[in-house]
């Protein structure tokens, strides 16, 4: 498993890094414009690089893989949802949003 791997990187690691910390607190309640901005360029960038790979390569496949749901603070359902995130963070870590992929590696065809 990748944290197997990521825990013998960090052993090798000349610092101090502590493994166990958790995150927690309580879900902020409202989103500013700029959290928002920047949520707003990080999904057209995503989907830039989503369809460039898509379209315009025939040596490489993407496939969305990270969380896709568009809530932000203030929206109904808002706090279940950050905390079962954080739980995720502190359980998995961050998932990329896209796995890219070589088509070869793939010879059946099956993407």
């Amino acid at each position: 498993m990748y944290k197997d791997d990521i825990l013998n990187l960090i052993k090798q690691s000349p610092l101090e890094i502590d493994t166990e910390i958790q995150m927690t607190g309580k879900p902020p309640t409202m989103a500013n414009s700029e959290f928002l901005t920047n949520k707003e360029q990080g999904d057209w960038a995503e989907t830039i690089v989503f369809k460039a790979v898509n379209e315009y390569s025939g040596d490489y496949f993407a496939v969305k893989y990270g969380r896709s749901e568009s809530i932000a603070a203030g929206d109904d359902g808002f706090a279940d949802f950050y905390m079962e995130y954080q739980s995720e963070l502190n359980a998995i870590g961050k998932r990329p949003d896209i796995l890219i992929f070589k088509v070869r590696d793939f010879p059946d065809g099956s993407k």
